[in-house]
């Protein structure tokens, strides 16, 4: 039972119902939809087919709504720019002609402004890097090519370190949240968050709305990354967004930032993923190249929670194969690390959390086979994820939706059940666990349970033997 999870993003190439299904029955946790392309009505209807295809195969999957947030971009461009190393480009928000060097319209009308904040302007993630030369008095920046390359229509445009002064969330990006909180998805992913008011914000609004959706800001600015500390502190999970991170930010530094973000997520219990770039190979070829594998293989001994494919499942020819190869290299690495003593321990801040780790030592002690955990709100399901017991988690929820937000977690695979006195519900939970062929007469079960009993709650944790 794979215990890192696999968030994949839907799109042209996953988007038919025969992909869509197969996707599911092949291990995506998460579907991920990218407000950033497509209309309201398609993602809806994206929405309304992963749930039916769930609902026929009794399948849980949750849905996750990306943001667009404010980004620059360059404008519309008949065709695209063919760029010369060492050749001058001018950048303007506003329309213009020059005799000598090709003209590129931004969607910013402050771009100017922001520009003396850092020295060169990246295409693309850094498909094309331009030098800035010059700040011309009509707002106009001049920037020079290091390479050659191409500039084409709706490019997304990096400042590297700059402050942008644009709003952290658009105009657009309420009226998706609003359509994700009218659709109860699961999860929002919240794009170019800055600080953790940020946060606060969107989830005041959701609360205004009458939604629950757990927030799962995108690490992807510098401003982000200074602010990290207070923005996991009120976040649902954190993404390691690494495209824009890496062109915000010398590439040098993203390895040992994201595993510093990672041991911070642990450590406070919030879920973590690792995001972006992480099988790109496979949107063309049908097998990832070595370093792709070593790349997922580290977010899952570094104890990330889920790795996400986004081309690779939404525009690639392989978004099966995609799939499969991360299944394969996520469960691999984890037997791997199961041979071997935990390389450093979790911090225990509270009861809460002190009672999940005994149920994790115990499972070790006693060579439980699975750990059952009792919760209606998750929050004791993900306390003894947070210290990555060697067995999976076996979760009992009366809640399809906290069934389906503890798909994110390292380790949990969640069920529902009904939740009566203590005793019946353990007698469900092992019938439960009979019907998916989970146990095995004698095996030695660690049971967690946190659960409402008439008047009282009722907190244990016991070996029980099944059988």
């Amino acid at each position: 039972m794979r215990s890192t999870k696999i968030i994949c993003t839907i799109g042209p190439s996953s988007d038919d119902r025969k992909t869509l299904e197969a996707m599911i029955m092949g291990g995506m946790d998460i579907a991920r939809l990218n407000r950033s392309h497509g209309t309201i009505e398609g993602c809806r209807e994206k929405i309304n087919s992963i749930r039916n295809i769930c609902k026929s195969n009794n399948k849980c999957v949750a849905l996750m709504i990306d943001t667009k947030g404010a980004e620059i971009r360059t404008g519309v461009i008949a065709h695209p720019v063919n760029v010369k190393e060492g050749e001058e480009i001018i950048f303007s928000s506003f329309e213009m002609h020059d005799d000598k060097r090709s003209v590129i319209e931004v969607n910013y009308d402050r771009f100017y402004a922001d520009v003396p904040e850092t020295d060169r302007i990246i295409i693309d993630n850094g498909e094309l890097i331009l030098d800035i030369v010059k700040i011309n008095k009509d707002g106009s920046v001049i920037a020079r090519a290091q390479s050659n390359g191409s500039i084409g229509s709706r490019r997304h445009i990096t400042l590297p370190g700059a402050d942008i002064d644009l709003p952290s969330v658009t105009d657009q990006d309420w009226e998706d949240i609003a359509f994700a909180v009218e659709e109860e998805v699961d999860f929002l992913a919240l794009s170019f968050v800055r600080t953790a008011d940020d946060v606060n914000k969107v989830r005041g609004f959701i609360k205004e709305k009458g939604g629950s959706i757990q927030i799962i800001p995108k690490i992807e600015t510098r401003q982000a990354v200074e602010n990290i500390s207070e923005i996991i502190e009120v976040s649902d999970g954190i993404m390691i967004a690494r495209g824009d991170l890496g062109t915000d930010l010398p590439f040098e530094e993203l390895p040992p930032l994201q595993d510093e973000i990672v041991i911070q997520c642990r450590d406070r219990g919030v879920p973590v993923i690792v995001a972006t770039h992480m099988l790109e190979s496979m949107i063309e070829h049908p097998m990832p190249t070595r370093a792709e594998v070593t790349d997922v293989a580290h977010a899952v001994m570094t104890g990330a929670d889920a790795t996400m494919l986004s081309g690779e499942t939404a525009a690639g020819n392989f978004p099966l194969k995609a799939i499969e190869a991360m299944s394969r290299i996520q469960n691999y690495t984890e037997n791997h690390l199961s041979r071997f003593p935990r390389n450093y321990e979790m911090p225990v801040h509270n009861e809460r959390e002190a009672r999940a780790e005994a149920a994790v030592t115990l499972s070790e002690s006693a060579e439980a086979s699975l750990i059952f955990v009792f919760t209606r709100t998750g929050k004791t399901a993900k306390e003894v994820s947070k210290f990555h017991p060697k067995k999976p988690i076996i979760a009992f929820t009366d809640s399809s939706s906290i069934q389906r937000t503890l798909k994110l977690c390292y380790g949990i695979h969640p069920y529902v059940i009904p939740f009566t006195d203590p005793e019946s519900t353990v007698t469900e939970a092992f019938k439960t666990a009979i019907k998916y062929e989970l146990v095995k007469e004698g095996d030695d079960v660690v049971l967690l349970s946190d659960i409402e009993a008439k008047d009282a709650t009722v907190s244990s944790v016991q070996v029980r033997r099944f059988g």
